[in-house]
């Protein structure tokens, strides 16, 4: 019956998210799925699987590629990047969107390897601005179940638990948008996005990412993400999420990675994942300060420390 459920829950949101039907899973097989990874460089890059871009705006102008303009001449950490046009400048009275949909757990909804009980989805996004200030510019959006109501990710109150990073405010208003939203020029920015597990089984939360220009010409490159990633946290049965015992430097790193605790204990692991969720790094018994990540391969990384009490993740990029 769970499955049948499952499968009629996710025809209908596939209905109502106007074809967008392939979920981002980070809450069950938690050793393969916990954490997805879109940097749109990888070999293997699955951002065409998972992003919908809405095919209903005849000029649908966000593109995944190398950025070949004025002020985005390159991704976050490789060439590429998710970008309003690779090549041209955004043009006059323009609306373009692209959403992408996860599944959020509810507090039962977890498999029983995941060790402990499910505590957050959170995203983390990076992404640079340069539109006119105030006129044009882009927002997020987020519906959650059924793809059809949105409300602006500022204004959401169904389980948002943080908010994160330089975000735009109630006041910043766009006015191609006629709401708030990212305006202006800025260099790249990072967002942290939590959710709370959801009381609703198998709930779906989809982001929803909208640039609109008026009728002005300006000549400017538009709205340029280079990094979006989505985790689930599953905590420990006698563990609390403390990501304050801990701090890591430099970041990004590409020799030696500085680990720094508030207080030391008998009993600490160490974990560092790669962007498929495969465990690169395991120490059970963890005392020295530094890791060597030099032979790590360029890219995104997890780090999870525990001291049987406690635990605390960090991301941090490897750049050599």
């Amino acid at each position: 019956m769970k499955k049948l459920i499952f499968v009629i829950l996710a025809i209908v949101a596939a209905i109502n998210s106007k074809g967008q039907t392939n979920y981002v899973n980070v809450c069950q097989d938690c050793d393969i799925n916990w954490w997805h990874h879109f940097d749109f460089n990888s070999e293997y890059d699955s951002s065409a699987y998972y992003f919908y871009f809405d095919t209903l705006q005849t000029n649908n102008i966000w593109q995944v590629g190398t950025p070949v303009k004025p002020i985005f001449n390159y991704g976050y950490y490789h060439p590429r990047a998710l970008v309003t046009d690779t090549v041209n400048a955004y043009p006059i009275k323009n609306i373009s969107s692209f959403q992408f949909s996860v599944l959020n757990c509810s507090d039962g909804d977890v498999d029983d390897d995941c060790n402990g009980g499910y505590t957050n989805t959170s995203f983390d996004i990076v992404h640079k601005i340069e539109t006119d200030s105030g006129l044009d510019g882009g927002t997020i959006e987020v519906s959650h179940n059924n793809g059809i109501s949105w409300v602006n990710l500022i204004q959401d109150t169904m389980n948002l638990e943080y908010l994160g990073g330089d975000f735009y405010t109630l006041n910043d208003t766009v006015m191609s948008l006629a709401k708030p939203g990212f305006s202006g020029s800025a260099g790249w920015n990072n967002i942290i996005i939590d959710y709370h597990p959801s009381e609703i089984a198998m709930d779906t939360i989809t982001l929803r990412f909208t640039f609109a220009s008026d009728a002005i010409e300006t000549n400017k490159d538009g709205w340029m993400i280079g990094f979006i990633s989505v985790n689930g946290i599953f905590q420990g049965i006698d563990e609390i999420q403390n990501d304050n015992i801990i701090s890591i430097d430099p970041n990004p790193a590409s020799d030696k990675l500085l680990l720094r605790r508030t207080k030391t204990s008998p009993n600490q692991t160490i974990q560092i994942m790669n962007n498929s969720g495969q465990v690169l790094y395991n120490n059970a018994s963890f005392f020295p300060e530094t890791i060597d990540v030099k032979h790590f391969t360029n890219g995104m990384y997890v780090l999870k420390y525990s001291d049987g009490k406690n635990f605390a993740i960090k991301r941090f990029i490897v750049q050599h």
